[in-house]
Order: structure tokens, then sequence, then C-alpha cells
């Protein structure tokens, strides 16, 4: 009984680290001709990714882009957006951690961003890192697009 008791904690913040973001994927296709990795002339492009890892797979962690909510990720995700040249902000944060990657976008250029969920006492820990093209390429061509709420001028 008291292992049973136990769990209902865990479940408890799964259900709110779900609650707080929601992910909506693209289709196929549009998912597939996101991965040209290839920046427009005039825009960057920026890649934010979250991995298909199984721990911390269960919650869905919310994004902001200058503090516009833009959506959260699940695992296997990853959002794409073609950016005017400036410098941008992409932040993440549940009960016990936060995360923030600042990058000055420049046109033609493409960015990627890896986002990992990890187990906390609570909430989940959350972090966030640029990485390079190889690494970055590599881990979205295994990841679906989701719809983006933020949508850039």
């Amino acid at each position: 009984m008291l292992k049973k008791l136990s769990i209902i904690p865990i479940l408890l913040v799964s259900l709110m680290i779900v609650g707080c973001a929601s992910t909506s994927k693209e289709t196929n296709e549009n998912s597939e001709a996101a991965k040209t990795f290839e920046a427009p002339s005039d825009r960057g492009t920026v890649y934010l990714y979250r991995t298909g890892r199984a721990v911390g797979a269960a919650g869905q962690l919310s994004v902001k882009v200058n503090n516009d909510h833009a959506g959260g990720t699940g695992p296997g995700t990853f959002f794409k957006w073609d950016l005017k040249p400036n410098t941008y902000t992409f932040a993440t944060s549940t009960g016990e951690s936060s995360a923030v990657v600042k990058i000055d976008v420049k046109a033609g250029e493409v960015y990627y961003i890896r986002q990992d969920a990890r187990m906390g006492i609570e909430n989940g820990r959350v972090t966030m890192k640029q990485v390079d093209a190889k690494k970055g390429k590599n881990e979205v061509a295994g990841c679906k697009l989701l719809v983006s709420a933020y949508v850039p001028e």
C-alpha cells in the first residue's frame, strides 16, 4: 500500500508538466520539408529541438521566444523559425529550473538549440544549449516538426 501511495506525487507532477504546454505536430510532408537545414538569404534559421530520450520524456516543456509563447516540446520534436537578423532569447522553465539561450541571428546562418528534460525532485529539470551544425542536423533529422504559436515578423 505504501508503494502505491508513493507513486501519487510522481503522477501529479507528471500531469502538471504535461498540462503546462501543448504540442501540435505538423504533417509529415511539412516536417520533412523543414529539414533543409538552409536559411533564406535575408533571415537566419533557428531549430529548437528535443530528442526522444526516455528520462524526462513524459512531460512537455513550454518554449518562449523573446518572452512570447511559442508552444511546447515533447520528446522527438522541433520548432523551426526563419527570423529577421536581431538578438533573440529562447527560454524554457519548470518549477525547479529554467534555461535561456540568447542568439544574435544573422541572415543566411542556421542555429541549433537542444532542449533536454531530466528528472527532478518535484517538477523536473530543463536545460538548453546551442550545439554545432553536425550534431544539430543529425538530431533534428529524427524529430517531428511542431506548429509554433510564435509567428516571426
